[in-house]
């Protein structure tokens, strides 16, 4: 029975100190055909729900319809340009300090990035 509580126990430490990962600065590049777009990513992670912002040098867009599920995460963001919208879909995989993302314009399949991001804090 002590050894089953322990198996528990340590299980649900794995689960805590991975779900707290999430939560904290990610940063990561992203080729495009105009060049680099440096990014930051501000998460925070409440339960299943993400929420926070993501920062480029066209400024900032908060993180919209936010899950996370086990290590995968899902978001939409808004990128707003000249009265235009963009709602862009995004979909990472977590592992570790790194996830691994991959965004796609709504709409275009054929605007699709993958990057890597880091946990910067």
């Amino acid at each position: 029975m002590q050894l089953v509580r322990l198996a528990f126990l340590t299980l649900a430490a794995a689960i805590f100190s991975f779900a707290a990962d999430i939560t904290g600065k990610w940063t990561s590049e992203i080729n495009t055909d105009n060049g680099p777009v440096h990014l930051t990513l501000d998460l925070k992670m409440d339960g299943e729900k993400l929420t926070g912002t993501v920062t480029t040098h066209m400024g900032e867009m908060s993180i919209k319809e936010g899950k996370v599920s086990g290590d995968e995460l899902t978001w939409i963001t808004i990128y707003e340009r000249d009265g235009n919208q963009m709602r862009l879909l995004n979909k990472a995989k977590l592992n570790g300090a790194e996830m691994k993302v991959i965004t796609t314009v709504e709409g275009r399949e054929d605007r699709r990035y993958e990057y890597v991001a880091k946990k910067s804090s």
